[in-house]
């Protein structure tokens, strides 16, 4: 790390607990700037900044974790299931299970399955 983002860093912190001082005080943005000698568009400058680090460092951990596929098995005889339960297919992968049933809502299925797809 160069000096440069050693000193944003530091700023960053001293504008964290600025800003929290600010928003902790009750008062307008405007007033507290104007009693703290702060510039507003300062002030400004570095809630962007702060907010920006912020999506950087929460876009790092969610870091995607490789594709994965699912084994589903299918029954050859569909009354299987089907007959004894009412359930028409079971998604299972690892601790994750998935029963769908006779009848379900199409619009719901779909939902979940983009759901689930999304997290994939």
């Amino acid at each position: 790390m160069d000096m440069r983002s050693l000193n944003h860093q530091a700023s960053l912190r001293e504008w964290r607990e600025l800003i929290s001082e600010c928003r902790n005080s009750g008062k307008s943005v405007r007033n507290w700037c104007e009693e703290n000698s702060v510039s507003p568009s300062k002030y400004y400058y570095w809630l962007r900044a702060i907010r920006n680090e912020s999506l950087v460092l929460a876009r790092k951990s969610l870091a995607v974790p490789a594709q994965q596929f699912a084994q589903v098995l299918v029954k050859e005889d569909e009354q299987d299931i089907s007959a004894s339960s009412g359930t028409c297919a079971i998604l299972k992968s690892g601790p994750f299970s998935l029963e769908i049933h006779n009848g379900a809502d199409l619009k719901v299925l779909e939902h979940t399955l983009r759901i689930i797809g999304n997290l994939c």
